[in-house]
């Protein structure tokens, strides 16, 4: 095994904004798999295919000191360019989904944000006022 330099700062990159994503849009997203699924695995394809021929040809070349020297079985390209491809995909998609639903989200950030502020008092009497 080599460096794991770069495949941590791309998982620190990447996991805190998706990891975000769902946790305030979890149920907007599952109910939308059929969308973002092809969404984000067909273009992380496409990119770990260019990245592989790219590689292959000697159009472009990666410092493997820098790697953590897994690659990809058949298509030889390291794990953190796959992983780099798939964590811009998914946050692209994700925010596009996300965009579409912002009512439904605006609605839900409100409510955290009174409860941030208020704690569990501040829903109850909302929702008791709502009743």
């Amino acid at each position: 095994m080599g460096n794991t330099a770069y495949l941590i700062l791309t998982l620190a990159w990447g996991a805190p904004l998706i990891v975000l994503q769902w946790l305030i849009g979890l149920d907007m997203l599952l109910s939308r798999w059929r969308v973002w699924l092809p969404a984000i695995s067909l273009p992380t394809l496409y990119l770990i295919g260019v990245d592989a021929i790219a590689l292959g040809a000697g159009i472009w070349a990666v410092d493997v000191r820098a790697l953590s020297g897994i690659l990809l079985p058949i298509v030889n390209v390291p794990l953190e360019h796959a992983l780099h491809f798939g964590a811009l995909c998914a946050l692209a998609v994700q925010t596009l989904i996300l965009w579409h639903e912002r009512t439904r989200l605006r609605t839900r950030l409100r409510r955290f944000g009174r409860l941030l502020r208020g704690g569990w008092a501040a829903l109850r009497a909302e929702r008791d006022l709502s009743e």
